[in-house]
């Protein structure tokens, strides 16, 4: 009894706080979007435009809101907390040291894992958190969002969306269109001889627009006192992610693997026989088909704007102590993203980027924990394989490792994972022991007691990240006539 007492103290105030961040975080956001829908209430025509092309670009218009309206929903966006609060600072600041910068314009942290910055105009900036994880400190983040606000500033989106609309409703490229289709042949030939300089130049324009926003952020870095030099250590890391090179993962000796023989074969012959020995880059893509300069051409022109020495290698990103926090936070986001998006690979290898760096945070330890514990169970039942990803070549070759891996482990493998981490941490967390309890219940097929615990503790770990865990067991079950309780609906 008193057990129960003390879970139904823990769901209320576990509910309530969950609740309480929710609700500052949906007002955060209602400010945001109703911002966005006040200021376009009155939305101006192109004088470059006809007024038959000033009602498609309004139509257009209207759909990038729609759109942004659309991205502004509380579970992709973090507006409150320490994360936030960090990241904002640093936007406030460069906002504030530079008036001619909309001052209305605002920061959004959208819950992403991408390495991706950008904006759509409207005063609006949103940085994937993603993004943050591959910088080092204040100077960097300083240029990334100087950039998209520079964008916003020049109004690059507004003119990519009037250029569209001319080249559209231009009669003349319409006119030539029906010709080559009513030919009876060489009709590719003649549509490339007549869209591919179009294009060209629009990719042309595209990276004038980047060499421009990097400019005029540059010099809202200088004059918000930022630390110039070494925000232009930002390429490297940008380099770094096009060429997917990440920094080499100790994750043999961190994880433990080489504890068990068939894991260790198992990543020997990944090493041998890796399909990653297929992956090729497409070095055909000329660079007038960009629509983004290479990086090292961007760190050249800023560093000669600044006088600076352009050596590319002398720009290596030094760590900055304030940065800490960021870093952290971040890392724990991205596990989060994970659970959230149900990819147990993700986890694994941002489980253990994390604590390459915090090796004694327990809360991820027993993130990874929980995961093997739970992959032993979905392989058993062969439900595993959707929430597994594949090897890909825009991927970091540790992480298609983590891939290969997490594919090839047996569930007998995966329970001596578990077993050596929870020899380290013997006592879970809640809602996590309340899940494992289940899940080790589950793999016992103690349905009797599995019933009874589920009841107990069913709300608590669907309110958390890992409910999509108890969704796959109980739908398992089921199927089996395992359990025979109504399934209770919650949101």
């Amino acid at each position: 009894m008193l057990k129960v007492v003390l879970l139904m103290v823990f769901v209320y105030s576990f509910s309530e706080l969950q609740a309480q961040n929710m609700e500052e975080n949906n007002a955060q956001i209602d400010e945001i979007k109703q911002q966005l829908i006040d200021q376009n209430l009155n939305f101006p025509s192109s004088q470059e435009l006809t007024n038959s092309q000033n009602e498609l670009y309004k139509k257009k218009h209207k759909e990038k809101i729609e759109a942004e309206l659309k991205m502004l929903n509380s579970n992709s966006i973090i507006a409150t907390g320490e994360l936030y609060n960090k990241v904002n600072s640093i936007f406030d600041r460069i906002v504030k040291l530079n008036p001619e910068i909309p001052q209305n314009t605002r920061l959004v942290l959208y819950r992403s894992n991408d390495f991706n910055a950008f904006t759509m105009g409207d005063n609006i900036i949103f940085v994937h958190i993603g993004l943050l994880s591959d910088l080092k400190n204040e100077a960097q983040i300083a240029l990334v969002l100087s950039h998209e606000i520079a964008h916003n500033t020049l109004h690059h989106v507004e003119e990519s969306i009037i250029e569209s609309i001319i080249n559209e409703t231009d009669k003349t490229i319409e006119k030539e269109i029906n010709g080559i289709l009513k030919t009876s042949y060489g009709q590719v030939s003649a549509l490339n001889a007549l869209l591919l300089p179009r294009i060209l130049e629009s990719r042309e324009k595209s990276r004038s627009n980047e060499f421009e926003a990097d400019s005029l952020g540059l010099m809202y870095v200088k004059n918000a006192q930022f630390n110039y030099t070494e925000a232009l250590s930002m390429f490297h890391a940008m380099e770094k992610r096009s060429k997917n090179v990440n920094d080499s993962l100790n994750y043999k000796t961190y994880f433990h693997f080489q504890s068990i023989p068939s894991i260790e074969t198992l990543d020997a012959e990944y090493m041998r026989e890796s399909s990653l020995g297929t992956f090729t880059k497409d070095e055909s893509k000329l660079p007038y088909l960009a629509t983004h300069p290479y990086d090292r051409e961007r760190f050249y022109k800023l560093a000669k704007i600044l006088n600076l020495d352009t050596t590319f290698s002398k720009y290596v990103p030094n760590y900055d102590e304030n940065y800490k926090l960021i870093e952290q936070q971040v890392g724990l986001e991205m596990i989060k993203n994970s659970w959230v998006n149900k990819n147990f690979s993700e986890v694994i290898y941002h489980s253990l980027n994390f604590l390459e760096n915090h090796s004694d945070n327990k809360e991820v330890k027993e993130d990874l924990m929980l995961t093997f514990k739970a992959l032993s169970y979905l392989k058993k039942k062969r439900i595993a394989g959707k929430y597994l990803q594949l090897q890909n070549p825009k991927f970091p070759e540790d992480f298609d490792r983590i891939c290969a891996l997490s594919y090839a482990i047996s569930p007998t493998d995966c329970n001596d994972l578990f077993s050596l981490y929870k020899n380290e941490i013997p006592e879970l967390a809640s809602p996590r022991n309340e899940l494992l309890a289940i899940i080790l219940l589950a793999e016992s097929e103690d349905y009797p007691t599995l019933d009874v615990i589920w009841q107990e503790n069913k709300e608590a770990i669907y309110l958390s990240n890992y409910s999509f865990i108890l969704e796959e067991i109980e739908r398992y079950l089921y199927a089996n006539k395992k359990l025979t309780f109504v399934k209770p609906k919650y949101k």
